[in-house]
């Protein structure tokens, strides 16, 4: 038995059993079928992709497709449309997984990998003529001016 495995369906039903608890505690049961389309579609993609690409991506595209519509109320006319790009991404379905890929690799990249721009010393040159210069341990102050009201 694989033990990460096992950690990972452990896992999956573990969160799976709390966002069920928090539809029932908040009375959203509405999202109850399009969680499970998009949870399906994601789980479909996931599991689809080391054989066909071409399944994975129409599985996915199905499943948070058709939960997305459900959450807008946008069924049929939605179905429609869904079923028009299901059309066009046939025969392209290993460009579209690649550009997922990237997105997701993209969001799991930290983002703070960016260097700080680099800084120039400069000297600093006093002119003759120039105000004096006056040491931190003797600091000069001018008259202080008081406002009464």
């Amino acid at each position: 038995m694989n033990f990460v495995h096992d950690n990972r369906r452990s896992a999956v039903i573990g969160i799976g059993l709390i966002v069920l608890g928090v539809i029932w505690w908040l009375n959203l049961w509405w999202l109850l079928l399009p969680g499970a389309l998009i949870a399906g579609g994601v789980a479909a993609y996931i599991q689809r992709r080391a054989t066909r690409t071409s399944d994975a991506v129409q599985s996915v595209l199905w499943g948070v497709g058709l939960g997305l519509l459900l959450l807008i109320d946008f069924l049929f006319p939605g179905v429609l449309f869904l079923a028009g790009v299901s059309i066009l991404a046939r025969g392209r379905e290993a460009e579209i997984d690649a550009r997922m890929q990237r997105f997701i690799s993209g969001l799991r990249r930290p983002r703070s990998t960016e260097h700080p721009p680099e800084t120039t010393n400069v000297p600093i040159t006093v002119s003759p003529g120039a105000a004096p210069h006056i040491s931190a341990d003797r600091a000069a102050t001018g008259d202080t001016t008081r406002l009464h009201e």
